[in-house]
């Protein structure tokens, strides 16, 4: 296999509490995970140095040298980007450096079409770094299993396990003969750092998401808590709740200006930030009040470019 195009989906966490913080400097977490109609689109294609004529950044990756193409601005261009990165796990973990008997070139090509926002906390570089191990574990022959792969992407994103196992589940009819597939789900309790990932029954809704067109840090979001306090392991589990709230909603105004316009005005069931934010999402069992809501944030992003809204689904 020469090229595969797959569409990495995004996540939106549906509750997220904070249990604790581990020795590692890591937090532990409890929290209700879902796969969403919107995605990138990642393709990975096997080329030789001496036919690429990209002038596209680009990184050495283990002897590979892994070129980017993408129609995004603001994702980052070097070892940051959770795809390259996905690169190097994958390869590190095949512990061979004669890539060519998995059929490998020394040259790839990763393009990413973008439609997910940047640092809004519904998982979109850890939505790419998945499509990319599924991809690489397609074109090397299967060499790894579905939990294999999720454990390779837990060593460098907290959100790849799940975005791994739910996005092997949208793309289940491309990576048919995956072994694990019949495992994977849209939704899943996850606990740990993320790293343990368990299927869960989905949670079906429309969704609305509104970005206020501002970012926020993960880090400084999970450090804060180090001073907020954390939730009772024994009281976890709950379904919308977002921790995160309490550190996102002081620190980000605007995001929390959002939050107040979509409860009083969208008429939706719940109003949640999703992750670490700033991403609200308001959730309804009703398509006809979903369509009025999105129209009511039409009007607002009318009068500010910043924001952003999309109307999709969670859990089926």
């Amino acid at each position: 296999m020469d090229k595969i195009t797959l569409n990495a989906h995004a996540k939106i966490n549906l509750s997220l509490e904070i249990t604790g913080k581990r020795p590692d400097g890591y937090h532990d977490l409890v929290s209700f995970m879902q796969g969403l109609g919107l995605h990138d689109v990642l393709s990975i294609e096997k080329c030789t140095q001496k036919a690429t004529k990209y002038k596209l950044p680009h990184c050495t990756v283990n002897g590979i040298v892994v070129y980017l193409c993408t129609d995004a601005k603001t994702i980052p261009t070097d070892m940051d980007n959770l795809a390259f990165r996905a690169v190097k796990a994958f390869t590190d973990a095949l512990g061979d450096s004669d890539y060519e008997k998995f059929g490998l070139t020394d040259t790839m090509l990763i393009d990413i079409r973008k439609d997910l926002p940047v640092s809004a906390g519904i998982g979109g570089g850890s939505a790419n770094a998945a499509a990319c191990l599924l991809g690489l574990n397609e074109m090397t022959g299967r060499p790894f299993t579905l939990r294999q792969l999720m454990s390779i992407g837990a060593a460098f994103g907290a959100d790849v396990p799940f975005s791994t196992f739910m996005n092997a589940y949208r793309n289940r009819e491309v990576l048919a003969g995956l072994d694990g597939l019949e495992e994977a789900s849209d939704s899943a309790w996850t606990a740990g750092i993320g790293d343990i990932v368990e299927a869960a029954e989905s949670i079906p809704r429309y969704v609305i998401l509104a970005n206020p067109g501002t970012a926020v840090l993960t880090k400084a979001a999970y450090k804060a808590f180090d001073e907020i306090g954390y939730t009772d392991t024994d009281k976890a589990g709950q379904i919308f709740v977002n921790d995160m709230e309490k550190y996102t909603l002081k620190a980000d105004p605007k995001a929390a200006s959002l939050k107040r316009f979509m409860l009083a005005k969208l008429d939706a069931d719940e109003v949640l930030m999703s992750g670490s934010g700033p991403t609200m999402v308001a959730y309804y069992k009703d398509i006809d009040k979903a369509g009025k809501g999105i129209a009511t944030l039409a009007e607002l992003a009318a009068g500010d470019a910043s924001i952003r809204a999309w109307l999709t689904d969670t859990g089926k």
